[in-house]
């Protein structure tokens, strides 16, 4: 199968507003007595995004169609430039994207997790 790219022509998630978090990899158990045990589930955590890109009225309707036709309703991984090292990694959505409409623009609120 063939990697799915992030539409070239749309901008890249901006750097201001922009967090990251990894998901806690770590079980915790409780004890009768003595110090909480801990150890990890997984080997590999992923990486959650919040990030946001701001477009116009064409480069919005370019982005849902990817987001609804091409991924599936964001259930599918795609390839784009992580935020922080600017590497190509690959992602997938967490959620749903959210719409803000600001003088004519529309910015995109995007929940994604990158996968280890």
């Amino acid at each position: 199968m063939t990697a799915i790219s992030y539409p070239a022509g749309l901008p890249a998630i901006r750097a201001s507003g922009f967090q990251s978090q990894y998901q806690d990899p770590v079980i915790r158990t409780q004890m009768d007595a003595g110090p909480v045990k801990q150890r990890l589930r997984y080997t590999a955590a992923p990486k959650r995004f919040t990030g946001s890109i701001v477009v116009d009225e064409d480069e919005r309707k370019i982005f849902e169609a990817w987001f609804t036709e091409t991924l599936g309703f964001g259930t599918l991984r795609f390839v784009m430039e992580n935020p922080e090292t600017r590497d190509p990694e690959e992602f997938r959505f967490t959620g749903v994207y959210g719409e803000t409409e600001i003088d004519g623009l529309f910015e995109l609120s995007l929940p994604l997790e990158r996968m280890a």
